[in-house]
């Protein structure tokens, strides 16, 4: 199977560093499977915004100019990594999430939540999720993600691999929204500002 992500990264090597005569009309003939992931989880015109989204990303990550490969230009002002979510329906599907968890589960949810929105100083603010496979972490990470959205605010899902990100609901990758290095070496940093 052909995972999206890694042939973003691949269609971004083989741009910056290839011979392609012709990177829009690459483009063109892979767009579909370049954007597989983000079309299927939104509109295929938004996801083909998103993919390109991300290879401007990938590009700049390589120190390489995406406007002079004259791809598709899209609106950078516009955040496409934060989606606007229909408050009601992002809590109602929390509500029958809900429903649906365990007690220890339960538990889980209404712990991160009340450590988002009644914060105290001795509270810890820092959760680790395990478990074996199959025993529901996703679902509730995503329970929390609907909640949240539910309530107006902003839930950015991320993850270290682009197949745990589709999992998620706008799940992304780290190295897109944390603009870590693809390539590090010894002087490499990322992009990450205090308290966001």
């Amino acid at each position: 199977m052909q995972i999206p992500s890694c042939l973003r990264i691949l269609f971004a090597i083989i741009c910056g560093f290839g011979e392609v005569e012709n990177i829009p009309d690459l483009w063109t003939q892979h767009k579909q499977s370049l954007s597989e992931d983000f079309v299927h989880r939104y509109s295929e015109e938004t996801g083909f915004l998103y993919a390109l989204a991300e290879l401007y990303e990938l590009f700049k990550s390589y120190g390489l100019n995406f406007r002079k490969v004259n791809l598709p230009t899209i609106d950078l002002e516009c955040d496409l990594f934060r989606l606007s979510y229909d408050a009601m329906e992002e809590q109602s599907k929390a509500n029958a999430n809900i429903e649906k968890l365990n007690s220890e589960q339960r538990y889980v949810v209404y712990k991160v939540l009340h450590a988002i929105y009644e914060y105290q100083t001795h509270m810890p603010t820092c959760f680790f999720l395990d478990g074996p496979a199959g025993t529901g972490k996703i679902f509730v990470c995503s329970t929390l993600f609907h909640a949240i959205r539910g309530k107006g605010d902003q839930a950015i899902a991320v993850a270290s691999t682009g197949i745990a990100a589709t999992l998620l609901s706008g799940g992304r990758t780290a190295h897109s929204i944390f603009k870590i290095p693809l390539i590090l070496n010894a002087t490499s940093t990322c992009n990450l500002k205090p308290n966001t």
